[in-house]
């Protein structure tokens, strides 16, 4: 799987488990202390997030890290860009 396509795949991810918090993309970055431009570009698959960031992110939706790669574990490629 090339690059963009994680970060396709993972855009729809963290737009979707911030959708169904009810959460604007403003509320879900504050609450999750993410620079609200960092947040914004990674839902628009432009780039790619922190462990850091991803943690902070799946505790404010109430899910596992690896729900934003399908179940699975991080993919380094996706780290390696961040």
């Amino acid at each position: 799987m090339e690059r963009q396509e994680i970060l396709g795949a993972v855009a729809e991810a963290l737009a979707g488990a911030r959708a169904r918090c009810g959460l604007s993309l403003e509320d879900a970055a504050a609450a999750a202390h993410v620079d609200l431009e960092r947040l914004a570009s990674a839902e628009s698959a432009e780039d790619a997030l922190t462990d850091r960031e991803l943690d902070a992110l799946a505790a404010t939706y109430d899910c596992d890290v690896a729900a934003f790669f399908g179940g699975r574990t991080t993919p380094i490629s996706y780290l390696f860009g961040a």
